[in-house]
């Protein structure tokens, strides 16, 4: 609980500072003028008649200015002088900006697109393109150094295997008059073009889409994180306010002038109509008379269709997340619902009189970024009278979005376009698919960090394995002296170690992160761990000709705290070693402080220091400071990653504080509360050589299935056993000790065939109770040796076997 009050503090704190942060920036750059890039593209951005910057990112940018008291100063110039500009950070902002993985590296990209786009082939009047393989040949035109330009350089020509001759141009007004012109045949312009001045008569949209786009802002890669925040926060605040600028400048961008969607017989068929109409007057006074007739059973109809009806509008009103309309075309821009059911109040919050009677109120919550789209859909679907289905996004009252479902069908009445249909919300639909995207990608991250794993540990294992084979060869000549083949002995040992710690490491690390590492509190004299560190590392810091030192505070008998000793135990070796590793002349101290509620532990060196962009890397798996490789020591880079989970673990933190060239201090915290209660002392002790003490010889039963480790302990064990029986599986050992109840000692391996030594340990337990049982294992995970006991083995030793802590191990239970 306290570990989560303190977390969840200090999240605060993290907010309150970035709040503040922001607020800063606000306040302090009332006078400082931020310069943003301005290029010819209407009606997003562009100069206007007057000279001005005009267009729709130049609308929200002079919001963001009003409601953040902004002053911004525009460059104009073609997108790639601007593009490089903003490189070098001679810009602040770029607005009109293309995602891509390339220029996400390069710059920071406001995280929300501002709009939503796809690139289309525009093509000179006669010109008739199909699909995309029709560019073969053509002459085709993109902005110079746009996203447009990489594309059709490094994806098309090759994807599709078709040629074409690529022209830049330093604006979208000079590509249009080379295409007026006839000088190139295509242009490739996002479907705003179509919105802007520049869409002439002499081009035409061809329907063929190149690839969707996100356009964000653009500032420059780590320069001014606050105003990005601030550009963030401010984009996400119009875009989620259906009222707000952001979508009454889109409104007023993208309306086309009504009359050029007025075609040029409108006034023939008004008078056509009027003329049906006369008709139509004369009709109905011959036919009054026939209607009198039909009235009376046409009333008789009415009743039974009333009946339906009422069943048909209970269905519709009934509908869970979705209403049943009916709406009727009366122009190009106006339509009119003949029937809504009730439940359009849950979707629109507004009643189906209101909707009949003010259509709007459904259709003004179109998702601007979805009109056109759907335009196209109903388009299509009435040119052949089939069924329209699209999905769309909807802006609900409270100004959130939605995602919705419209399946409806056309049909004629009486010349006018009636349309039945239903709308689904498909909200949660939607978010299913974005988080199995989500997943899809973490899938694909975790595919690409497996393959970095293996990569590093192939380097990790590779590396001490040469060591070990090497040396192992070189011991195979036939006229090595004794000193040259004590120094490759030590060489093997010390590349095993070696190999050993990274093994350690990676078990530790996956314990780690599957949530599997378990915390055993118990109490802990602090001093003494820290004289062990010391005696531990005393002969490798010497070696070096390092000062190692050690300093405490408290006295022993109020040295005590509640904790993991064997963790703090492992962070203090990995921080040690670390500095060791990291200094080649000077001191490294170890030491600690209390502080109020918690003990602040330090290990501080004079060795190479951390660059200040690497300090906060270093706590990251496979992680060394020097990113470079030109002084990278080994390692697998764990031994921090590590450290820092421990330490989260036991309620602390862990930092550093360096500088490149005179060293470096690690600090963490843990947790202490004054207690002075005596312990029995924890004390690892250093192995010392073991002589065979002169007790009687040991009838011993060696289960291994290994041959390698079967002949080792075979030589360690020779001197204290009279006779040793030798089983490969836990039914061999179970039997041998059913024949010779005269056994002294068992050296169970757990990993066996057919049975393991846990099993056969509680099998044998069940005739022999005096016999001592030694567990050997090739895991060495943390509870292993709890697991030995508890299956009542009398001790435990861990592979690979320590020569001197298997025969300490023997006299420890034989010397009495």
């Amino acid at each position: 609980m306290k570990n989560f009050t303190y977390g969840y503090y200090r999240f605060l704190l993290i907010l309150l500072c970035f709040g503040v942060s922001e607020t800063i920036f606000s306040q302090k750059n009332n006078d400082q003028v931020i310069k943003v890039g301005l290029y010819d593209n209407p009606p997003k951005i562009f100069i206007n008649e007057k000279g001005q910057p005009d267009g729709f990112f130049i609308d929200i940018i002079k919001e963001i200015g009003k409601r953040e008291n902004l002053k911004f100063e525009y460059q104009f110039d073609t997108w790639d002088n601007l593009y490089k500009n903003l490189q070098r950070g001679e810009i602040d902002v770029l607005p009109d900006v293309v995602f891509s993985s390339e220029r996400d590296s390069i710059f920071t990209l406001s995280k929300m697109p501002v709009l939503s786009s796809w690139a289309e082939l525009f093509s000179r009047k006669g010109l008739n393109l199909h699909s995309i393989l029709d560019l073969k040949n053509l002459k085709v035109g993109v902005l110079k150094g746009s996203i447009e330009e990489k594309y059709m350089t490094d994806f098309v020509s090759k994807e599709f295997d078709i040629t074409y001759k690529l022209y830049t141009y330093d604006s979208y007004s000079k590509s249009v008059s080379a295409l007026k012109s006839s000088k190139i045949d295509v242009i490739i312009a996002d479907r705003f073009f179509t919105f802007s001045n520049l869409f002439a008569k002499s081009s035409k949209p061809t329907g063929i889409l190149i690839r969707p786009l996100g356009l964000h802002f653009a500032f420059t890669k780590n320069k001014n994180a606050a105003l990005v925040a601030l550009f963030d926060r401010n984009i996400s605040t119009l875009k989620n306010d259906a009222n707000s600028i952001y979508y009454k400048s889109l409104f007023r961008w993208l309306d086309k002038d009504p009359k050029l969607l007025i075609p040029d017989y409108t006034k023939w068929l008004i008078l056509v109509i009027f003329i049906v109409l006369v008709i139509s007057i004369s009709f109905v006074l011959l036919l009054r008379e026939r209607v009198k007739i039909k009235t009376r059973e046409l009333i008789k109809a009415k009743e039974k269709a009333e009946e339906s009806e009422d069943q048909l509008k209970l269905i519709a009103n009934n509908f869970v997340k979705g209403m049943i309309y009916q709406v009727v075309t009366l122009n190009t821009n106006k339509r009119k619902f003949n029937y809504v059911s009730d439940s359009v109040l849950k979707l629109y919050g507004c009643t189906a009189a209101e909707a009949i009677k003010n259509p709007y109120l459904i259709f003004g919550k179109i998702h601007p970024e979805d009109i056109e789209m759907l335009v196209d859909v109903e388009r299509k679907a009435l040119k052949n009278l089939s069924v329209l289905n699209v999905e769309c996004r909807i802006i609900n009252p409270d100004g959130s979005v939605r995602w919705s479902y419209f399946v409806s069908k056309p049909r004629i009445v009486n010349d006018l376009v009636c349309w039945d249909g239903l709308e689904v919300d498909i909200s949660e639909r939607k978010m299913m698919e974005i988080e199995l995207h989500i997943a899809k990608e973490k899938a694909e991250e975790s595919d690409r960090l497996k393959s970095a794993f293996l990569a590093n540990m192939s380097h990790e294992i590779r590396t001490p394995m040469n060591g070990i084979l090497g040396f192992a060869e070189l011991l195979k000549e036939p006229n090595l002296k004794g000193k040259k083949q004590r120094k490759y002995i030590k060489i093997i040992e010390k590349s095993g170690a070696r190999m050993l710690n990274i093994i350690n490491d990676i078990i530790n690390i996956s314990k780690i992160e599957s949530g599997q590492m378990e915390v055993n509190i118990k109490k802990s004299n602090i001093n003494e761990q820290l004289e062990y560190i010391y005696t531990f590392f005393i002969p490798e810091a010497e070696k070096k000709g390092i000062h190692l030192s050690y300093k405490y505070t408290l006295p022993s008998n109020e040295a005590f705290i509640t904790t993991d000793r064997e963790k703090v135990f492992a962070i203090l070796t990995n921080l040690v070693k670390n500095a060791i590793n990291h200094t080649e002349k000077g001191s490294i101290e170890i030491g600690y402080n209390l502080k109020e509620e918690f003990i602040e532990f330090y290990v501080k060196d004079t060795g190479i220091g951390i660059p200040k962009d690497r300090q906060q890397a270093i706590f990251e798996r496979f992680i060394q400071a020097d990113i470079a490789n030109k002084m990278a020591l080994q390692g697998a880079g764990l031994g921090l990653s590590i450290s820092k989970a421990y330490v989260e673990m036991l309620g602390g933190e862990i930092w550093l504080e360096s500088q490149e060239g005179k060293g470096t201090v690690f600090y963490f915290t843990l947790p202490f509360k004054a207690d002075k209660s005596i312990e029995i002392s924890n004390n690892r002790e250093i192995v010392s050589p073991v002589e065979v003490p002169s007790f009687k010889k040991l009838k011993i039963v060696l289960a291994e299935d290994d041959e390698v480790s079967e002949k080792l302990i075979s030589k360690v064990i020779k001197d204290f056993g009279k006779e040793i029986i030798y089983t490969r599986n836990g039914i061999e050992a179970l039997e041998a000790c059913r024949n010779n109840p005269d056994v002294d000692l068992i050296l169970m391996d757990i990993q066996m065939p057919i049975m393991d030594g846990y099993e056969a340990t509680r099998e044998i337990r069940k005739f022999n109770k005096e016999v001592i049982i030694i567990a050997q294992t090739a895991y060495a995970l943390a509870g292993d040796m709890e697991k030995a006991v508890d299956s009542d083995c009398n001790d435990y030793i861990s592979k690979p076997i320590k020569i001197q802590e298997l025969k300490q191990l023997i006299v420890k239970h034989f010397k009495d």
